[in-house]
């Protein structure tokens, strides 16, 4: 017990304080050493650093929106552009002939298009005919008779073609002098087919 006048230290039970005389009616409590940390404050700090570790290790695990995940990546399709040329420079196409390049487009070609441009010289009028049809067509075309072509010309010195969205089918493409009897056309023609396949 302790002294509530002095604060000297006392031996339990006793009626004065052997120190300053007063009564010891009432004792006060012991002091608390000062400079120690409770046990309560310890185990709370521990356990704010272990929330705070699990916080910074579930935000590291967690994907964020910018980032796809693997399997997101995986899933998107990759269209790979293909192309081939159908005719490249010049072609000499003989009177009253033809001169074609026969295609196939496959299921998995998409966007199936063919685009190019040409040039004829010969004979008066510097001219030939193009034409694009399935096989089937081609023949109807070539005999005169009527039919359903993807491009068709007159007549003409010069022209350009963009055909797109061909369907899978065995397709031709033809320069026609069919109408000369006896003057050879030289046909100068870059005309290429385009598509994508996917991987």
């Amino acid at each position: 017990m302790f002294c509530l006048s002095c604060g000297k230290e006392l031996p339990d039970g006793s009626g004065f304080c052997n120190h300053c005389g007063k009564p010891t009616a009432t004792t006060a409590p012991a002091p608390q050493k000062k400079g120690g940390v409770p046990i309560l404050r310890v185990i709370g700090f521990g356990l704010l650093i272990l929330v705070l570790v699990g916080l910074l290790i579930s935000r590291l695990n967690s994907p964020t929106v910018n980032q796809p995940s693997a399997k997101q990546v995986a899933s998107t399709p990759i269209l790979v552009p293909m192309s081939t040329k159908l005719f490249t420079g010049q072609t000499v196409v003989k009177a009253g002939g033809y001169v074609t390049n026969k295609f196939t487009v496959e299921p998995g070609m998409q966007n199936f298009r063919v685009v190019g441009q040409f040039n004829a010289s010969g004979g008066t009028g510097n001219d030939i005919q193009v034409v694009l049809a399935d096989e089937d067509e081609f023949q109807n075309w070539i005999n005169g008779h009527q039919t359903n072509v993807f491009y068709s010309t007159e007549k003409i010195t010069t022209g350009k073609l963009d055909v797109d969205n061909l369907a899978p089918g065995r397709y031709v493409l033809a320069l026609s002098n069919t109408f000369s009897t006896f003057t050879d056309k030289y046909v100068f023609a870059e005309i290429e087919a385009r598509w994508t396949v996917q991987q």
